[in-house]
């Protein structure tokens, strides 16, 4: 009977610190967006969101060379 108790202790405490980091979270991109908003009201443009992180480069044409045989 005792590892029943404790095994729910264990998996309620999981749940608790689970949920503190989920809440935690939200509360971090509503403090974003809220920033982002105001920064909008006031008519600044934030670069960052303009475009995705990771970019293609321009793509290079690679002209094949060719090899002159030697002596």
């Amino acid at each position: 009977m005792e590892g029943i108790v404790f095994a729910t202790e264990f998996f309620n405490s999981v749940v608790g610190v689970a949920g503190l980091l989920i809440l935690l979270a939200l509360a971090m991109g509503g403090i974003l967006f809220g920033y982002v908003a105001e920064e909008e009201a006031k008519g600044r443009r934030i670069d960052w969101l303009e475009e995705p992180l990771a970019t293609a480069g321009e793509r290079k044409v690679v002209q094949e060379a060719k090899l002159a045989k030697a002596a």
